[in-house]
């Protein structure tokens, strides 16, 4: 059961001597690995119902591609910023404890599905006008942000206390803390761009991913056409 992801919900403590000792950390997060892609393959199916079950199909696909890619691009980042702090983190911890910040990451994702569920089913719907669906698509969307970032930053903030017994002691946890989470938020946020679509706009065919995947930027379509629509219907 040590090896399991249910550790990350049972004894912090027990986690942080196993990464700090590295033992059996392989088999860790390889439990870690299983466990995100079910997961957030369960979340996928939820978060893309309101628009058609074959998006759900294709998003319990996408969005466990898009937190392993995350994770996997990101320990890279953090492996780097690390050394540089001169933390004293093998490579191997590092990997473990970006897993292990995703998988209470999404244990967080998990205890939220009833939420989503609701909105998803029971106030969401693609009927109405055109401002009605596109007005509904926009809040979806924002919640589904403010959801997967509060599970992101709950994952490492549970973590920050840890990291101080892994580092160097004279390594600044707090710094490596703050530019592992800026790493998360901007390589989720481009990704999730990249794989788009999730919620899935009513304007748009039901499809994998859109054909101008490349262009343009996530931040860009959230200032631009998601926040304006939003503040504009929330306003009457």
């Amino acid at each position: 059961m040590i090896d399991s992801p249910m550790i990350l919900l049972r004894s912090h403590s027990l986690l942080w001597r196993r990464i700090c000792s590295e033992k059996q950390i392989g088999r860790l997060v390889v439990s870690l690995f299983v466990f995100i892609i079910a997961a957030s393959s369960l979340y996928g199916i939820v978060l893309a119902g309101w628009r058609s079950p074959r998006l759900s199909l294709y998003v319990a696909v996408k969005l466990p591609a898009l937190l392993i890619g995350t994770t996997t691009l990101v320990m890279l980042l953090n492996w780097i910023v690390a050394t540089v702090a001169t933390s004293g983190m093998t490579f191997r911890q590092v990997v473990a404890v970006t897993y292990s910040a995703m998988g209470i990451a999404c244990w967080v994702l998990l205890s939220l599905v009833p939420i989503t569920l609701f909105f998803t089913y029971g106030v969401a719907s693609c009927e109405g006008t055109m401002a009605e669906q596109r007005l509904t698509h926009n809040y979806l969307l924002l919640m589904h942000i403010l959801l997967i970032a509060f599970a992101g930053v709950a994952g490492n903030s549970a973590l920050r206390r840890g990291l101080g017994e892994v580092v160097a002691p004279t390594c600044p946890a707090t710094a490596i803390y703050w530019g592992w989470i800026a790493a998360f938020a901007l390589v989720g946020c481009q990704l999730s761009w990249i794989l788009r679509p999730f919620v899935g706009s009513p304007f748009f065919e039901v499809e994998f991913m859109r054909p101008n995947a490349l262009d343009h930027n996530f931040f860009e379509f959230v200032l631009i056409d998601v926040l304006p629509y939003v503040m504009k219907g929330g306003g009457g």
